[in-house]
């Protein structure tokens, strides 16, 4: 049995390499103790939520390469394209599709062939999409990580937090 929220952004992947993300170190420092304050203290675009970790408490409009998909919007969750690449079904299964063709983890691969999949991996997906989309769609590993602000993290909880049945 595999645990919940297992494909959730964890404590590391805030912590490794966020500089390589956002080249403001200070801009980082400034986050600590967010996870116990208000939330209107550190978000800007009014749709986080508080989360476990100060790392993970950062909304969009903090994040420089966020600015440029927030566009005219508030939050980078009401551009549309975002609805269009991260949220939609569609456009999630071609993702889920192209992760198993190239995967070569036995387990990540079983887990998403599956014709039934958990919302967990909805939500692995939607982190996944999310991360191409906002990196320009450039190679993201070891060394070059990409934060996830608690605004997307929230829609795509928020919309998958139960089993969805595919096909």
């Amino acid at each position: 049995m595999t645990s919940p929220y297992q494909f959730e952004p964890t404590k590391s992947d805030f912590c490794d390499d966020y500089d390589s993300f956002n080249t403001n170190h200070n801009e980082f420092s400034q986050c600590f103790g967010r996870s116990l304050l208000q939330i209107s203290n550190w978000c800007n675009c009014q749709k986080c939520t508080i989360l476990p970790t100060d790392r993970e408490c950062i909304c969009c409009s903090e994040i420089d390469i966020l600015n440029k998909l927030r566009g005219k919007y508030k939050c980078v969750i009401e551009n549309p394209s975002f609805s269009k690449l991260i949220m939609d079904e569609e456009v999630i299964d071609i993702t889920r599709k192209q992760i198993i063709s190239k995967t070569k983890n036995k387990g990540k691969k079983k887990l998403l062939c599956n014709t039934i999949l958990e919302n967990k991996t909805r939500r692995y997906l939607c982190y996944k999409q999310f991360v191409f989309w906002a990196n320009e769609w450039t190679p993201i590993g070891k060394g070059n990580r990409v934060v996830i602000p608690a605004c997307v993290i929230n829609v795509i909880r928020t919309k998958y937090c139960g089993i969805t049945r595919i096909g």
